[in-house]
């Protein structure tokens, strides 16, 4: 057994890391983890490796057999080292989408810091979603009665007060947990998946928050669905009718919304919050 066979998955990317000369900060940034993982898993190689400092590590591997090296690794030390210019931080381009989703999904799996904020970020967007439905509601029924009233305001400016009201709400789910990620990782990867993640959820919560509110509330015109009302007989037979149409493909369709439109409003707040971060006498939290 090599020695590199002592390190964990997560303590090889490391190892690999530092082996092309980067800083903690780099390394976090790379892999997606704050600095204080990074410390602490290059605290358990340190002790593994029985050295005390990142250049007694980086000796005692120049010195290891290059070729347990080369397979754990991924490459000689001494050409990881010479390569690090060249390589820069590319390495991920040729990875696919769905390596890139499998490989984030699995980071935040590993790294308990992460998995406290995508769990949050997971809840908050159930949350909203749950909560934007009943404002819909109330909102659609503020508008239409304005709109009974024709001496109030004009349809075309109602029309756009309602748009208004209806999304820009939306602004809260995509510019927070971009802000909250970026300053935490300073990773545009990060921060979109972040917006997605909650735009996501909050569609799961919307479409939860709906069934819920047929199932067990009940709902005006609709009351005939409510598990406790007076049910028909053909309560069962309508269910079967009514969810894949009304609640599914809706749901599904949402989703697919949520990814595109999480993704872009992720970039877009990314992006400000990045530019925010630039300027003078301002530092990005660590």
């Amino acid at each position: 057994m090599t020695e590199t066979n002592l390190l964990s998955k997560r303590e090889q990317e490391v190892v690999r890391l530092l082996m092309q000369a980067k800083s903690n900060k780099q390394i976090a940034l790379a892999l997606g983890i704050s600095i204080r993982t990074v410390e602490f898993h290059l605290k358990n190689v340190y002790t593994k490796y029985q050295v005390s400092s990142r250049i007694e590590l980086i000796l005692h591997l120049g010195n290891t057999t290059v070729a347990g090296i080369n397979e754990k690794l991924g490459g000689s030390t001494v050409d990881l080292i010479g390569k690090n210019a060249e390589n820069g931080e590319n390495s991920s381009s040729h990875t696919s989408w769905t390596e890139s989703i499998r490989d984030a999904v699995s980071t935040i799996g590993k790294e308990p810091e992460m998995k406290k904020r995508w769990t949050f970020y997971s809840l908050a967007g159930l949350i909203f979603g749950a909560a934007y439905w009943h404002y819909f509601s109330f909102t659609a029924k503020l508008f239409n009665d304005i709109s009974a009233n024709e001496h109030v305001v004009s349809d075309g400016v109602l029309m756009i007060l309602a748009l208004v009201a209806y999304f820009c709400v939306w602004l809260i789910p995509a510019i927070l947990p971009a802000a909250v990620e970026y300053r935490r990782t300073a990773s545009l990867k990060w921060s979109v998946l972040s917006v997605v993640t909650v735009w996501i959820s909050a569609v799961l919560g919307y479409y939860a928050n709906y069934l819920i509110m047929l199932a067990f509330i009940g709902l005006p015109n609709m009351e005939f669905l409510a598990v406790f009302g007076e049910r028909s007989a053909a309560f069962s037979q309508t269910w079967q009718n009514i969810l894949p149409d009304l609640i599914l493909r809706n749901l599904l369709k949402w989703i697919g919304v949520g990814i595109l439109a999480g993704g872009v409003s992720g970039l877009i707040s990314t992006s400000v919050v990045s530019a925010l971060s630039r300027k003078p006498g301002r530092m990005l939290a660590a």
